[in-house]
């Protein structure tokens, strides 16, 4: 048995788990993996080093579980529900608004940037962070592009194309600054990134208005 389905076995939820996995999460967050020290976490955790191994004997496995949470976390920081009865139209700016948002949030760039860093050594949590994006952005986009296909505001096309694409053009370029640039977009770079968005979809896929019949 794996030291990791040996803890899964023994670990005990409560409070204290919290409080340590809040604390690493701090600083594996914050360092990344190899800059993170037990030292630290049991600092930031405010518990012992032997309380902190007690949970966790394994950094490696403290890292999984921290991973873990911040992916199950994702569906909390970013939803399209609310929008899916719109019009494209109307809907469609404040989809990508919410997009936006979550890409350029603290806790979506902390983890992208410890996932980019880390996916060579942990390539089972990279994976599965995919996998999470695709669930919770990437799919939902993708209905919801479809029902506006289905209510004939837009033409017939592969929704999964273009919901990376708008991804691609809303997250990626927000994340792109951040990560890069070392700055967060402004409200305002934001609203012009979704304007930008929203055009090229609209003019792409947008079911032209038929002319009014003369009177």
């Amino acid at each position: 048995m794996t030291t990791e389905k040996k803890l899964k076995r023994t670990m005990k939820p409560g409070r204290k788990l919290e409080q340590v996995r809040d604390g690493a999460a701090v600083v594996f967050l914050r360092d990344g993996y190899s800059g993170a020290s037990v030292d630290d976490i049991s600092r930031e955790a405010q518990v012992s080093k032997a309380t902190l191994y007690s949970y966790f004997p394994d950094k490696s496995v403290m890292f999984r579980e921290v991973v873990r949470a911040a992916i199950s976390d994702i569906p909390n920081q970013v939803s399209f529900d609310q929008y899916r009865n719109g019009n494209v139209d109307k809907a469609l700016p404040k989809v990508l608004t919410a997009l936006a948002q979550w890409a350029s949030s603290k806790p979506s760039l902390s983890l992208l940037r410890l996932m980019t860093a880390e996916a060579l050594r942990f390539p089972q949590d990279a994976a599965e962070y995919e996998r999470a994006v695709f669930a919770y952005v990437t799919n939902p986009l993708a209905v919801m592009i479809d029902g506006w296909i289905k209510f004939g505001q837009i033409k017939a096309h592969d929704v999964g194309f273009s919901a990376r694409q708008l991804i691609a053009m809303v997250a990626g370029q927000v994340q792109q600054d951040a990560l890069f640039a070392g700055s967060v977009p402004t409200k305002a770079q934001r609203e012009e990134i979704v304007l930008g968005a929203t055009r090229l979809f609209l003019s792409a896929y947008a079911v032209p208005l038929k002319e009014a019949a003369p009177t």
